[in-house]
């Protein structure tokens, strides 16, 4: 009998493999920042996880002198300035507001570089070759949308990477069955970015129905109670804040106060268009692309196209089993909810907010049998890279 994928070794190739992946996004972030000036060590003026920190060591979970801080998102509340983004990421940086350091990009391209690891890992747990964990994790980061954002600690970006990261990391667990972790990381993850619900139920749900089924009732109470202690914090929090355990803040923001609200049914076929349009050449064969509120998902994150493609063709050779749906139907459930947004993530490089749903695609290929990552695959993964540091060198400037 041949031996389980689970049981191999993480020999000297793949640790190989690996470090060579976490060099090549290092080196790109490195190079970015000293594109920008030298950056990589720099505080970011959009962390608003650590000013939030700083006030929760101070006693407060409002933020003092709000109206100080014009260019970030505060909700107003009753008077009162909050931070209108899910907390996690100002837990995180507790530490670092305590001894007053601002590691700001530094901390985004450290947990950016998790990330990645987290997704070789993951490939290399269902038995792929260092070859293909290469390529999925490089795919996956440096050749998507996912590599604009690991170049800023923003409060918008260290969302997203952070959400990234724990939910890779999470699917490595799932993948070892040891629910504990994955389950309170990817609850983690829904602190980050809500919409990761979606997948956090899909990947509880069996397990707990099968420790249900065969009467595990200490196993199921053993990785739910984690999750479980992370969403009751996340909606106390909310409540303390905003007398509901499901309101985060961004209702509060001025600019959906004044217009009516964030989500709305108007928003969707604008948004939608918003990241499908494509990018085009001018006359002088100029690369012409919007720079707000997105463009087409498939150009920014190739992850997507090869989905898409391998999912057709999975169709069209009835090799689709139904539960083989499951990732592109909570895909496509996510695009529509974030396409009800008033906007598609403002000022960016690609579909920001689509990054989102990576950690989706990467699921349906780390539960289907393994797929080599051929010379197609390469060039979109080199393709995309090149693509995605032109785009982040270009937003410098523009």
């Amino acid at each position: 009998m041949a031996p389980s994928p689970f049981s191999r070794a993480f020999d000297r190739r793949h640790l190989q493999a690996l470090a060579g992946s976490l060099s090549l996004l290092a080196l790109a972030l490195v190079l970015y920042h000293s594109l920008a000036g030298g950056t990589l060590l720099d505080a970011n003026a959009y962390d608003s996880y650590l000013l939030q920190a700083q006030n929760w060591l101070e006693g407060r979970v409002s933020i003092a002198n709000g109206e100080k801080y014009p260019w970030l998102e505060l909700a107003i509340y009753n008077g009162k300035y909050y931070l209108s983004f899910p907390p996690v990421p100002s837990v995180l940086v507790l530490p670092a507001a305590a001894l007053g350091l601002s590691l700001g990009n530094l901390w985004q391209a450290l947990w950016a570089l998790a990330a990645l690891a987290g997704v070789y890992l993951c490939f290399w747990r269902t038995g792929h070759t260092p070859r293909a964990c290469a390529g999925w994790a490089l795919l996956a980061t440096l050749s998507s949308g996912f590599f604009w954002l690991a170049c800023s600690g923003g409060v918008w970006f260290q969302a997203q990477v952070l959400n990234f990261a724990f939910t890779v990391w999470g699917l490595f667990f799932w993948l070892k069955k040891q629910y504990v972790p994955a389950f309170f990381l990817v609850a983690l993850a829904v602190g980050c970015r809500p919409f990761t619900a979606l997948l956090a139920f899909a990947l509880w749900l069996p397990a707990a129905l099968n420790a249900v089924k065969t009467r595990r009732w200490r196993r199921l109470l053993a990785f739910t109670a984690p999750a479980a202690a992370v969403a009751l914090a996340l909606g106390w929090y909310n409540f303390i804040r905003f007398g509901s355990p499901f309101e985060f803040g961004h209702s509060y923001l001025p600019e959906f106060v004044r217009d009516g609200g964030q989500f709305t049914t108007e928003n969707f076929w604008a948004n939608l268009w918003g990241v499908l349009r494509p990018v085009t050449l001018t006359a002088s064969l100029d690369l012409s692309f919007p720079t707000f509120n997105g463009f087409c998902l498939f150009l920014a994150s190739p992850v997507f196209l090869l989905w898409a493609i391998d999912i057709a063709g999975a169709a069209a050779q009835k090799r689709l089993a139904p539960k083989d749906l499951l990732a592109p139907a909570l895909a496509l459930i996510t695009l529509v909810a974030l396409c009800l947004h008033r906007t598609m993530g403002g000022w960016q490089f690609g579909a920001r907010y689509t990054v989102d749903l990576i950690p989706l695609a990467l699921w349906w290929y780390l539960a289907r049998p393994r797929r080599p990552f051929g010379g197609g695959a390469v060039w979109l993964t080199a393709a995309g890279a090149l693509f995605n540091f032109y785009g982040a060198a270009y937003m410098l400037s523009h």
